[in-house]
């Protein structure tokens, strides 16, 4: 019988086994060596957090109301109001032909005077009575009688350096006129700028 050849050792399986073994114990080692050890401290967060700065609302500028007295002028705007006197009365206009009140009429001779560089319109409507925590509107139609020789303030325009001067009539009770009576003044239609004058000492 002929004997059987030997194989080389490097053609026999178990060797490549053993070879493939060695070589992944070899790496599994090497990996742990070269493996950093977990960080202990806390991982910072990529990136800064930007700070939320809350937006402070501008503060609301709080009005100042401005008043003066009888005589004294009141500017607001461009706009100066004068109160040169007050009375009252019981009817305005022509005898029998005026009008008379429900209660007391309060008039008042005012001037408006334009010290900006246009025009202003002026209206009876931008004039208020504040009295007893009560707000009373001009009479319109007393106003006409009153001012019959002109100086009505109905949708009046007043150019620059001019003043036009009128009266203004309230009709109110009786008893108002004893109390703390101001007068309340705006420029314009929608009293963006407004001023008071005291029309009681």
């Amino acid at each position: 019988m002929t004997e059987k050849k030997k194989k080389p050792f490097y053609k026999r399986w178990w060797v490549w086994v053993l070879v493939v073994i060695i070589i992944a114990s070899i790496a599994s080692g090497g990996g742990e060596d070269n493996a950093k050890p977990a960080s202990t401290e806390p991982k910072k967060e990529e990136g800064t957090k930007k700070t939320e700065v809350k937006k402070e609302e501008p503060k609301k500028e709080e009005k100042k109301e401005v008043t003066a007295k009888i005589g004294q002028p009141l500017k607001v705007g461009d706009v100066v109001f004068t109160v040169y006197g007050t009375s009252t009365a019981k009817s305005v206009g022509p005898e029998g032909l005026g009008k008379e009140a429900q209660g007391t009429y309060l008039i008042v001779e005012i001037g408006v005077k334009n010290e900006g560089k246009e025009a202003v319109t002026t209206d009876s409507s931008f004039f208020k009575l504040k009295a007893d925590g009560k707000e009373y509107e001009t009479d319109s139609t007393a106003d006409i009688y009153i001012n019959e020789s002109g100086g009505v303030f109905f949708l009046q325009k007043i150019n620059p350096g001019l003043e036009n001067k009128g009266k203004i009539v309230f009709d109110v009770p009786a008893d108002v006129v004893s109390k703390n009576v101001i007068l309340n003044v705006q420029t314009g239609f929608w009293g963006t700028e407004q001023g008071q004058i005291q029309l009681t000492k």
